[in-house]
């Protein structure tokens, strides 16, 4: 099995679910709440918590920053449960979108259903938040997969047993734990 470096995969899904926020944001534009001037469901959420005037930053920050706590979860999440790791880009499409299905499911069904429960009845609505997140889910995981070493027999053939770092050649190999692990015995 290939590892990485839970620094490194966590990063690039924080990244990767900035960037899910952001997109899913923009496809949320295209989907405004009834009755509040035009405004995504996050900014609306953020009106009838009182916000006021400053609904619409306080609905992008706590929508980014909701993005970036789902990302640091899922990168967390597949570098340590290795049934979770990602071994190809297909995998971390489909792992990303399972991410996104649950935080829909999870998270946004339960919110609407408790702050605006007359949008459940909108299919549209409703259908579109469902993709909105999958579309979340597919660039998180899109990104994440960036940072992540493909399984490829032929490159990684050394693999670290303190940290699970994999290197191409032995040279490498040693050449790490002297370096990275000087009092180990692996």
């Amino acid at each position: 099995m290939t590892s990485y470096p839970t620094s490194r995969a966590v990063s690039y899904s924080l990244l990767g679910g900035l960037a899910g926020a952001l997109v899913m944001g923009a496809l949320a534009l295209m989907m405004p709440i009834p009755n509040t001037g035009g405004a995504p469901f996050f900014v609306a959420a953020a009106m009838l918590m009182g916000m006021g005037s400053m609904s619409w930053a306080a609905g992008w920050g706590l929508h980014l920053a909701t993005g970036l706590i789902v990302g640091g979860i899922f990168g967390f999440a597949v570098a340590k449960v290795s049934r979770l790791q990602l071994k190809t880009t297909a995998r971390a499409l489909g792992l990303g979108a399972l991410a996104g299905f649950g935080v829909w499911l999870i998270f946004f069904v339960p919110m609407m259903a408790m702050l605006m429960p007359a949008l459940m009845s909108m299919t549209m609505l409703v259908g579109g938040s469902f993709v909105a997140h999958l579309v979340f889910g597919l660039v998180l995981g899109g990104v994440t997969s960036v940072a992540i070493p493909k399984s490829n027999p032929s490159t990684t053939r050394f693999e670290c047993p303190t940290c699970g770092a994999a290197f191409s050649t032995q040279k490498e190999f040693v050449d790490h734990k002297a370096k990275a692990h000087p009092m180990s015995r692996n």
